[in-house]
């Protein structure tokens, strides 16, 4: 997550790393590269909105630039709590209208989230209209993996963390981890029960509660 500090304009006019002293480092295969470091001159124009647009955007790839760090952060780690949930009703047959209601709460929440703990940051459209807020959600509980296994889970009647280590080649799911840790974050704070389907998967996670207890435990 980002810091509660408002996003910073524009980019640093200098690299704040001593390069130099970088002996060895890895190139994307993992392994040591060849490569040398070697630090961007202070005098370099910064990259900018404009300029990243330029360079990606394309007729079949639109790239929109999003300055709000931490809801594009927040974005990524809670939609999958909500994927979590969406697979859970899924698996118990309860159809496209139940799913489409667990995103709907989940967006609330995240958007919740985002605005009581980030205040001074987080734009709530980062949630609402961008592509790494509703349309990543709508992806993940469509058919990203930690729906599809929080749905096999309750098919198969079996914990998630089995259907994590058949269905995963070795990958782990974010889902679980991040309920826990923004469980333990809401716990601490005593505000857990404002954001009741982040409990709830937390709940069953922690096989407190079954995934049949979501419509009581998000009734308001």
């Amino acid at each position: 997550m980002d810091s509660q500090n408002p996003t910073p304009k524009g980019t640093p006019k200098s690299s704040q790393l001593d390069l130099t002293k970088l002996s060895e480092h890895n190139d994307s295969s993992g392994g040591p590269s060849r490569t040398k470091l070697r630090a961007l001159p202070s005098d370099f124009p910064p990259l900018d909105h404009r300029t990243l647009k330029m360079l990606f955007d394309r007729p079949y790839f639109h790239v929109n630039l999003v300055s709000d760090v931490a809801g594009v952060s927040l974005s990524g780690a809670l939609k999958n709590i909500v994927a979590l949930a969406a697979g859970f009703v899924s698996g118990l047959g309860w159809g496209d209208n139940a799913k489409a209601a667990i995103m709907r709460v989940g967006l609330l929440e995240m958007v919740k989230f985002g605005q009581k703990f980030f205040e001074n940051s987080v734009q709530a459209r980062t949630f609402t209209e961008e592509s790494a807020g509703v349309a990543d959600l709508i992806t993940s509980c469509s058919g990203g993996r930690n729906y599809r296994c929080a749905k096999m889970s309750v098919e198969k009647g079996v914990g998630i963390d089995v259907i994590e280590k058949e269905e995963l080649n070795g990958q782990m799911l974010q889902g679980t981890s991040t309920a826990r840790e923004v469980y333990g974050f809401l716990k601490e704070r005593g505000v857990e029960k404002e954001f009741p389907l982040f409990t709830a998967v937390y709940r069953i996670l922690n096989k407190e509660v079954k995934p049949e207890d979501i419509p009581r435990l998000i009734a308001t």
